[in-house]
């Protein structure tokens, strides 16, 4: 079976400023090449398509579809391009008529809403378990069972139920990067431009920020054996030439011995590679800091969100405000780049709030760099 697995051009919506969204979002389609690796476990042929790494228009991801002509096409898509990967999906329906796949956490949030017609399947949540299930019975046409997918019957969309979750993560593969072109994804850091690729450790997230998607790896936690982390950084490392490693883990220091354990095989593997992530500021101390640092650590990004206590209250993110100023001050002291991401328009939100948190930033001494997101 041939499979082609798509990822659309999407920063090109941001006209005039698509140059710097696409600095901050050229990251590999680190969810299509685990699909891939499962798909290749059974033997199936599999491209994978990144229309926004290489610049592809609709029409250019539709020919190239084409070429391979698929059996299964799937799509990945967030929400501030799902639109786009609808509009892929129709202009795909109408050349080739393939069947095609969406998934992604857009359409795990809202299901029948986001289940657009161009769409024959969906997959729901983690789909790991869904996804291989899904593989073996497509070409007998025996879908129907599996948990976790939406399909239709006539006019009628079908729902078969919540996936099983991957309680066993490390089992699964390597994702398929050969499949990528690894030379296009590079990120500025202050460390000059550098070769990057991202990685996951831990899935899931326990907190309940009402602002995030928890709906896809879900609020129970799974890490990954260090050793298996290792293994897959050093192929990276040899196969390819990746300089720097995005963790992708929610919260990259949720468990501190986790992390101080990779950090140490890092620098046992003499492994000179640099990285960065997203944690809490109430989640890191000096000794861990340090140990980051000395394995690769440039850049570290803190969930700041708004410096108003009944917005932070609201959006239940409990974290003390002091902590934000503390853990800058420590990264600072170690050179670390540090992010502080904040966000206009949260539930309660009024012009005067939004003063207090830019003031707040303005002021603060201990902070350097904010991002802030509407």
């Amino acid at each position: 079976m041939r499979i082609a697995l798509l990822y659309p051009l999407w920063t090109k919506e941001y006209g005039a400023i698509s140059h710097f969204a696409k600095k901050a979002g050229k990251w590999p389609p680190l969810n299509l090449a685990y699909l891939a690796a499962y798909a290749e476990s059974q033997g199936c042929e599999v491209i994978i398509i990144d229309g926004e790494a290489e610049e592809l228009a609709i029409v250019q991801m539709v020919e190239r579809t084409k070429d391979f002509n698929p059996d299964l096409i799937g799509i990945t898509a967030t929400t501030p391009f799902y639109h786009i990967a609808v509009e892929l999906g129709n202009a795909l329906k109408r050349e080739l008529g393939t069947p095609i796949a969406i998934g992604g956490p857009h359409v795990t949030v809202l299901k029948e809403k986001a289940f657009e017609k161009c769409f024959d399947y969906a997959f729901i949540g983690e789909s790991d378990n869904s996804w291989l299930e899904f593989l073996k019975g497509f070409e007998k046409g025996e879908t129907r069972s599996v948990k976790g997918i939406m399909y239709r019957k006539k006019d009628d969309i079908i729902f078969t139920g919540d996936p099983l979750p991957c309680q066993d993560v490390n089992k699964i593969p390597i994702p398929a990067r050969h499949l990528l072109k690894n030379e296009l994804y590079n990120l500025g850091t202050l460390h000059g431009i550098k070769n990057i690729t991202t990685i996951l450790t831990v899935r899931g997230c326990p907190f309940n920020c009402i602002f995030c998607s928890t709906k896809v790896f879900g609020k129970d936690t799974r890490k990954r054996d260090p050793q298996l982390v290792i293994k897959e950084m050093r192929e990276c490392v040899g196969k390819y030439g990746i300089e720097h490693f995005v963790f992708l883990d929610d919260t990259l220091t949720l468990y501190r011995q986790h992390i101080m354990d990779i950090s140490d095989l890092i620098i046992k593997e003499k492994l000179r590679i640099t990285f960065e992530g997203s944690t809490r500021a109430n989640m890191i101390d000096e000794e861990l800091i340090k140990k980051m640092v000395e394995a690769g650590l440039i850049r570290l990004s803190f969930g700041l969100e708004s410096v108003e206590e009944t917005i932070r209250q609201t959006m239940k993110k409990m974290v003390p405000m002091e902590s934000y100023l503390e853990a800058n001050e420590l990264t600072s002291k170690y050179g670390i780049e540090t992010l502080n991401s904040c966000m206009i328009g949260l539930p309660g939100e009024t012009y005067e709030t939004v003063k207090k948190t830019l003031a707040f930033l303005r002021k603060s001494k201990q902070i350097k760099q904010a991002n802030i997101s509407i």
